[in-house]
């Protein structure tokens, strides 16, 4: 075996190397004994201690005398199969054990100890030559890895940022040798004395000296020798105090404040070493080159000392920030540039940290932050002469650009040789001394405490300075086009209006700071200047009829700055409302003058190219893009939408994409000729512009896309025909996991859900593969994939039916079939498969293949197609009861699959012995699917079993009855009782039996007064005979009043009745509606053939009046799909009397608020526009839901944002309480004062019922967001404890703020 390494002078020169490496742990350590603890857990400690080269030749040893015996026990233990069942560790153990004791273990380790004793006497008999002065300065160890390293770019031979750690001896030094020093540095003392002492310095852990009483004796003379002009000094000065900050001791503020007193004394000194600003500097100037040194140090400190000064006490704080703020205030009422002052220090430091890192370290903590700004104000002229650098700057911006951008290629690194620039002129200086104030004034801006340095009073300023000026000044350096000649591609990041952006960017990060700051209506008319230029130059064009009229019109870096400030401020929810209204304004203050109109003006005329195009500075795409993606910001909100509306920004978008889209088709296809051989430009250049040509499809079709954010958005992207390819884009980018957008990194789960609301919606999904994909990934959670690889370490074995794995999957699927226009439109007229077998990996496509596999089990060979039966056929049943949650739907399925029957099947085959039903996950479910399909009721209408048995009951696991037969066990339904007759005095009842009532508008003001009045204080005395008496007596004076719809008259004859067949779900809805109406009382007979009449008169009135569409949308293809749920409510608030339903229906069809109410009137209907009318999205859908998301985002923020974080839309799940009149949601007493609510108070009242709603269930809805099933917890909870009268104040209030939007909104629904 070969020892190469590991003897003689090898080892010996790795151990020393070792021992000089791990000088500072021995030194920290203190005493023999944490000296050798810390050596042993050195491994743990030291990040790089494998590549020392003791440690690599003794791993190569081990490895190669071991490894061959560790394998031999490996393959004994593996042969025998004695592996141990507590486990891998005692294999290991045993292993170890075996190996430790072998003969070549003890050999090696004999021989290794033999050998490191000899190697470790040698050095210990010759110590003071191994390790004495100087005697491993040369080494070249690769593995010198200073825990903080300062590094100082030089071209001398050894730095004086060097590291300490191969620089010194291991003896510390006496009190004697400690004297010597303190006295060899004397000023008096000759040259070589000095430069004897300052090696002994550096030969030595700086702590030595200064934890020792000399300390303030050498102090006072180090001060000396640095201010000596001597090289060699100098030079040693400087790497003593670069070893000494290398430490995190405590004594390192020692040493800064000697290095901060130096640079004082410098500065204050009278020798004239500090040239002035009209000079400019001289890198090669010994004297500047110390000083630039000085500053790397100092500073470099300053952004290092960060990490670790809140382990010491405060007074190592407080000396470093006096230190540093009373060296930065020296000279600091220096002039102008061309003056006579001198450089200020603030001028060095700008050329080494020009953004003031150092500053926004010190600001980042609490800790620091607070004394820093209580010292500013001592030293306030620091502040103050940073803002007149920026004013001054800002108001002689037509400095030559050319030294500028030669400047800031050395911005990165000062040095000194090397080929690199040596000089600095005075207005560079400045310049750097302007970047570094606009850094400092920008992090100020961030803090409370730091705004109260503004206003600030300038000596040569009559007005003080106050915030919103200073960044008036700063907007005009990114937004005056003739201020500087751009700059060299790769010097932008020093470019004046590129630094203001960044700071104005972190300005808006932070909502508090810019809403004090920045949202100023001057601030936002100074930004938009350049935006405003284009537009007025082009109504100056017109006005001038062809004479020509010179603007100097911004470049595409500016209008791109402005783009980048305003993107910003648009990410914010107070941003966006400043943009859209103004400072201090609001939606019921909005003018048309505000940004938000500005920008979409820009937009829309660049998009069209109505901006001139004669011009060479007419906006590139890249601007138009920019400036549309700020516009996306807005119209992808509520509000936002609301104010650019008027724009048509979706017809605009399509318009021009569409012509993108054909332009590569219109283009001319370059072909080869004989003089165009070596002409591979002209190729190259085509291959950009196509690749540009397809970049803007998709920033256009990205932008699009972004409409369907919101309700009423998502219906103008459907008017654009733009559907399928948007939702084709939205999910190439969700496939791979890409962010929405710069400004928004999640979203794209919240649009698919907003877009599966709708049939249109769904096709589009279903053509993308969505679907598809969906269900694959599901199937692979569930089941398994469509290629499983055999896995080493198996899945964990979940205990829950629905695990976190699969969780995710079941909301997405959820999101998708939560609407009954969606799942019409890939249930409808589909039947299952049901094949005679089935393939273990075969794999669902659709959601009719879904169900058939996992929710229909009606066949053996669907069961035994499963790996997971119990688990997947859970899945599939929760699937089903939120799905059944909407009645349309489940009215759907049972029509179409009869589920029920075979659920009640499945309980009755799932017996023990006794014939009673097996209580397991799966009968528990079905159980809970039975009740919650054949009940209907609020809150206390109905009981609703449980889904799983609690253990904690002493009386029983399962107290409910299980069955399976209909109807259910009476233990299901409470007792109601029945609804009271008598006729109780109170003032409404009066008004509405008045002989001689008032007429007309006079009538309704008083109805809605005596309604609101009775609602709100004696709301137990509106009782159903008073609100059918309300809308018998109301409806007929309303539809004078207030009729948006024709009153067509009835032309049904009994035949023609006769001939019109119910559809099964109309059956089926017909018998739900009859027995909810003897549950509660209000029917006392079986009234199903009146019901059915109503129906069908209802049907054939409203068809008169409905067109079938010839579209691909099957939702449209016939008449209403789902069930009537307002015609049955009415037929059951009128106690089942067909006469006055009929009566009721029909002249209310002529009421705008008939179309949000009942359903099925506006379905296909005449009176829509031809394009909304095609859309297939309901106006309950794109007006209602849309004002009710905007409401939501302005009063009740969290409640949208929870929403939005759970990928579910406040939208949807309205539109589903809304569809189905809030049955199973709500107590009957408060449907029927809903329906009285929306007739008389006005439709408008249906959102604020909405949103009163979506209030009272906020703190449900924040606790089922973080536990991410809100969708579930919505659609399958009732709505418990909620009562109309008890936020009927609420809705007042609501309606005073918004009705003069949202009505007029919601009744303009008839006009194109």
């Amino acid at each position: 075996m070969t020892w190469r390494g590991l003897e003689g002078e090898d080892l010996k020169n790795n151990i020393r190397q070792l021992i000089i490496d791990f000088e500072p742990h021995i030194r920290e350590a203190g005493n023999f004994e944490l000296a050798e603890e810390t050596l042993i857990h050195l491994e743990e400690s030291e990040q790089h201690f494998h590549r020392f080269e003791f440690v690599k030749q003794l791993k190569r040893k081990i490895d190669e005398a071991l490894s061959p015996l560790i394998e031999d026990e490996i393959e004994k233990f593996a042969m025998a199969g004695q592996v141990d069942t507590s486990g891998q560790e005692t294999l290991v153990s045993k292993i170890t054990q075996s190996v430790i004791h072998s003969k070549p273990y003890c050999d090696m380790s004999k021989k290794m100890k033999r050998y490191l004793s000899e190697a470790v006497e040698d050095l210990i008999k010759n110590f003071d030559a191994e390790f004495g002065s100087g005697k491993h300065k040369e080494t070249s160890d690769p593995l010198h890895y200073p825990r903080h390293s300062h590094h100082l770019d030089s071209d001398e031979e050894e730095s004086s940022c060097d590291s300490s750690f191969n620089q010194g001896m291991l003896l510390m030094p006496n009190s004697e040798e400690l004297q010597t020093v303190a006295d060899k540095l004397h000023k008096n003392r000759d040259i070589q004395s000095r430069t004897e002492a300052m090696q002994i310095l550096n030969q030595n852990m700086p702590a030595d000296f200064i934890n020792s009483d000399y300390w303030p004796q050498i102090r006072k003379n180090l001060l000396d020798v640095m201010t000596e002009p001597e090289d060699s000094l100098t030079h040693l000065s400087l790497k003593f105090i670069t070893r000494a900050f290398m430490t995190t001791s405590p004594q390192t503020r020692e040493i800064y404040t000697l290095l901060a007193e130096y640079l004082i004394g410098q500065f204050q000194s009278r020798r004239g070493t500090i040239p002035k600003i009209k000079n400019g500097l001289d890198i090669t100037n010994p004297a500047i080159t110390k000083l630039v040194k000085a500053f790397r140090l100092l500073n470099e400190f300053q952004q290092e000392t960060t990490n670790y000064w809140i382990r010491y006490p405060d007074r190592y704080l407080e000396e470093i920030l006096e230190s540093t703020l009373n060296l930065f205030s020296i000279h600091q009422m220096g002039g102008p540039v061309g003056t006579s002052a001198q450089l200020s220090p603030i001028h060095f430091i700008a050329l080494i940290d020009p953004k003031a890192q150092w500053f926004i370290k010190w600001m980042h903590g609490n800790y620091s932050r607070h004394r820093l700004l209580k010292l500013l104000e001592k030293y306030r002229p620091i502040v103050v002469n940073a803002v007149r650098h920026c004013l001054d700057f800002s108001a002689n911006r037509k400095l030559p650009f050319d030294l500028m951008s030669d400047f800031s290629d050395s911005f990165t690194k000062i040095t000194v040789g090397g080929g690199r620039r040596s000089y600095y002129a005075g207005a560079e200086l400045e310049y750097a001394y302007f970047i570094h104030s606009v850094y400092l004034i920008g992090r100020l801006l961030c803090f409370t405490n730091g705004r109260k340095f503004f206003p600030i009073k300038l000596k040569d300023s009559e007005e003080p300075v106050t915030i919103k000026k200073l960044l008036v000044s700063l907007v005009l350096v990114v937004v005056d086009p003739s201020s500087f000649t751009m700059p060299r591609a790769h010097s932008m990041s020093y470019e004046p209006a590129s630094l203001v952006t960044e700071i104005l960017k972190i300005l808006c990060s932070h909502e508090q700071t810019a809403e004090i700051c920045l949202y100023k209506d001057e601030i936002t008319t100074a930004l938009l200047s350049p935006v405003s230029q284009f537009l007025d130059s082009q109504c100056n064009k017109t006005e001038s009829e062809g004479e020509e009229v010179e603007h100097n019109t911004p470049g595409e870096s500016t209008l791109l700055h402005i783009a980048d400030i305003v993107s910003m401020i648009a990410s914010s929810t107070k941003g966006r409302r400043h943009l859209m209204y103004g400072e201090g304004k609001n939606m019921f203050t909005r003018t048309k003058s505000s940004a938000a109109h500005i920008i979409a003006k820009f937009t829309k005329k660049a998009l069209l190219g109505e901006i001139p195009r004669d011009s060479s500075s007419a906006p590139s795409k890249n601007v138009i893009g920019a400036y549309l993606y700020i516009c996306r910001q807005l119209y992808n909100t509520c509000e936002g939408l609301l104010v650019l509306y008027q724009y048509d920004l979706h017809n605009v978008i399509v318009r021009v994409w569409k012509e993108a889209v054909n332009e590569p088709a219109v283009s001319v296809t370059p072909t080869p000729s004989e003089h165009s051989s070596s002409d591979s430009d002209s190729i190259v250049t085509t291959r950009h512009s196509a690749l540009d040509i397809t970049a803007w499809e998709d920033i256009l079709r990205d932008n699009l896309l972004n409409f369907a954010s919101s309700a009423k958005g998502l219906l103008l992207l459907q008017q654009t025909g733009a559907m399928n390819e948007c939702m084709s884009y939205m999910y190439a980018r969700y496939e791979k996991k890409l962010q929405v957008s710069k400004c928004e990194k999640f979203g794209y789960g919240y649009m698919v859900t907003q877009v599966a609301a709708t049939a249109p919606g769904m096709i589009a999904l279903q053509k993308t593969g969505y679907i598809k994909s969906l269900i694959a990934e599901l199937w692979s959670v569930l089941e398994c994939g469509a290629s499983d690889t055999p896995l080493f370490t198996p899945k964990s074995w979940s205990v829950d039916a629905i695990d976190r794995s699969s969780h995710k999957h079941l909301i997405r699927l959820l999101n998708v079939l939560s609407a009954f226009p969606a799942v019409y439109e890939v249930l409808a007229n589909k039947p299952l498969p049901s094949r005679a077998e089935y393939g273990f990996r075969e794999i669902p496509k659709t959601i009719v293949d879904f169900m058939d596999r996992l929710i229909i089990m009606d066949s053996d060979a669907k069961a035994h197609s499963l790996f997971n039966f119990e688990e997947s056929h859970t899945f599939g049943l929760r699937v089903l009861n939120v799905m059944i949650c909407c009645l349309d739907t489940f009215l759907l399925l049972q029509s179409q699959y009869n589920f029920q029957d075979i659920l009640l099947s499945a309980q009755g085959h799932n017996h023990n012995l006794k014939e009673e039903i097996i209580l397991d996950m799966l009968s528990l479910e079905r159980n809970h699917i039975l009740v919650r399909s054949y009940l209907i009721g609020g809150p206390s209408e109905r009981t609703l079993p449980p889904r799983s048995i609690d253990e904690k009951k002493k009386t029983g696991a399962f107290s409910f009855p299980l069955f399976s037969s209909y109807p259910v066990p009476r233990e299901y339904i409470p007792s109601i009782g029945g609804r009271s007759t008598v006729k109780q005095d109170n003032d409404l009842g009066k008004f509405l039996s008045a002989k001689k009532p008032e007429k007309g508008q006079a009538w309704l003001d008083k109805c809605k007064t005596l309604f609101s009045k009775m609602l709100i204080s004696k709301p137990d005395l509106l009782k159903a005979n008073i609100m059918q008496q309300l809308l018998e007596v109301g409806i007929p004076i309303m539809s004078k009043l207030q009729d948006v719809f024709p009153l067509l008259e009835y032309t049904g004859s009994d035949s023609s009745l006769r001939a019109l067949k119910l559809s099964p779900l109309q059956k089926n809805g017909i018998k739900m509606a009859i027995r909810y109406g003897l549950h509660l009382k209000v029917i006392h007979n079986d009234v199903t053939d009146r019901l059915a009449q109503l129906l069908k008169q209802c049907s054939y009135y409203l068809q008169q009046q409905q067109k079938p569409m010839e579209v691909s949308i099957e939702y449209l293809h016939s008449f209403y799909g789902g069930f009537d749920w307002f015609a049955a409510t009415i037929f059951l608030m009128f106690g089942g009397n067909l006469e006055k339903s009929w009566n009721f229906l029909h002249k209310f069809s002529t009421l705008g608020c008939s179309g949000y109410l009942w359903i099925p009137r506006l379905h296909c209907s005449v009176h829509l526009p031809s394009d909304l009318m095609c859309s297939g999205i309901s106006p309950i859908f794109s007006s209602t839901g849309h004002n009710i998301e905007l409401i939501l985002q302005i009063e009740l923020p969290l409640v949208a944002s929870a929403f939005k974080m759970s990928g579910f839309t406040p939208a949807q799940i309205c539109f589903h309480w809304l569809k189905q009149c809030f049955w199973n949601y709500l107590d009957w007493n408060e449907i029927c004062q809903y329906v009285c609510l929306c007739v008389v108070m006005g439709i408008d009242y249906q959102v604020y019922l909405c949103c009163a709603i979506l209030k009272h269930q906020q703190k449900n809805i924040m606790e089922h967001m973080q536990t991410q099933d809100l969708i579930i917890h919505l659609k399958e909870a009732a709505i418990t404890g909620f009562r109309i009268s008890n936020y009927m104040t609420y809705m007042l209030e609501l309606e005073k703020k918004y009705r003069d939007t949202i009505f007029r909104d919601m009744l303009n629904i008839t006009r194109p």
